[in-house]
């Protein structure tokens, strides 16, 4: 794979992410005291809390996409690269918003 080191540091950070959210929110779910900067937040933690499953889901279908079918056809190859590369950065993105979102908002 050639952006191999990117794809896993991608989601090492995005790993990391997910741990520091669930210890910065745990301690209250209100930051602002206005009901929609913390029902969005609310919803922008939602997202990320259930967004793992979905992703590992297309993580693996973009995996198999590159090693299966991308063993006989040259596109499915490029086409799983690229897929496994953008749920990466995906993940990193969806991770990083609830933080980003309070910082904004306090």
């Amino acid at each position: 794979m050639q952006y191999k080191k990117f794809i896993i540091s991608s989601v090492v950070i995005s790993i990391i992410m997910a741990i520091v959210n669930e210890v910065i929110f745990a301690v209250g779910d209100t930051v602002a005291n206005d009901l929609l900067l913390d029902g969005t937040l609310n919803v922008l933690v939602i997202i990320q809390k259930y967004s793992w499953p979905v992703v590992t889901l297309l993580m693996i279908f973009a995996l198999y996409k590159y090693y299966v079918t991308g063993s006989e056809v040259l596109a499915d190859k490029i086409m799983g690269q690229r897929m496994v590369t953008s749920i990466a950065v995906f993940m990193v993105i969806i991770q990083c918003l609830p933080l980003v979102y309070a910082f904004l908002i306090v």
